[in-house]
């Protein structure tokens, strides 16, 4: 019933829009910038505002390789968000979902079209995104979604160059109202993986505490398809023996 009325206010916002735009068209026009990338190398410093938590900041190389490969080469102890490093058009917006287009606002004194998107599945984990859409570049300037658990986390999008939809910079804003604290060298973790509810009362949190937060990612000296061979993204098996160990 609460996804049956999101939907039915999203229409009704969208249908009583004076500038109704097809927000199918924006999307797809963003995949197609996106699809001249078949791999890319880039380098990755990485910034992590966290009251929780601790981490130094990190650098790292990163390796894609479309569809969906990845590989991340970082130095030390590394908490990497997967939604900054594995940032891709074509991951956002993968799924079966109904878009309707809201709006155009002005920000940063661009122009930018406001499209929701819905997903049509129950299982979804995520109940709303929202995307706003640089339709002169054909990228995105911002994506937030609001999951199932509440959830909401934002990306900021910054570019320095328009020609294959890369971003120079990601700004990943959360705030989650249970978060999984990431295991660190100083904490236990329990057999789920994470620190338990014990180790956020040290902390100062408490269970189920909401939880506020930011990492900023930077991307330099990008190497755009230069080709990457798949047997690259294939780790053998010493390296999963060593990384287990």
């Amino acid at each position: 019933m609460k996804r049956i009325l999101i939907t039915f206010f999203l229409i009704t916002a969208a249908v009583s829009s004076a500038q109704t735009k097809d927000p199918n068209k924006l999307l797809d026009a963003v995949r197609q910038k996106f699809n001249k990338v078949n791999d890319y190398k880039v380098d990755a410093s990485v910034k992590l505002d966290m009251s929780f938590i601790k981490v130094p900041d990190m650098t790292a190389k990163v390796y894609f390789k479309k569809p969906d490969k990845i590989k991340v080469e970082a130095e030390g102890f590394a908490m990497l968000p997967k939604q900054g490093l594995k940032f891709s058009p074509a991951e956002l917006l993968k799924g079966d979902f109904t878009t309707l287009y809201v709006r155009s606002e002005t920000i940063n004194n661009r122009k930018l079209d406001v499209v929701k998107a819905i997903p049509n599945s129950d299982s979804s984990d995520v109940v709303l995104s929202t995307l706003w859409i640089d339709a002169a570049e054909s990228v995105i300037r911002k994506f937030e979604t609001t999951s199932k658990k509440g959830g909401t986390t934002q990306i900021e999008l910054n570019y320095d160059s328009f020609e294959f939809g890369l971003p120079s910079r990601i700004k990943i804003s959360f705030s989650i109202g249970d978060l999984k604290l990431p295991v660190n060298p100083s904490n236990q973790p329990n057999e789920n993986g994470d620190v338990d509810k014990k180790e956020k009362r040290r902390k100062g949190l408490p269970a189920g505490a909401s939880l506020k937060g930011s990492v900023t990612m930077t991307y330099k000296n990008y190497q755009i398809n230069k080709g990457i061979p798949d047997s690259f993204f294939v780790e053998k098996e010493k390296e999963k023996k060593a990384k287990i160990n």
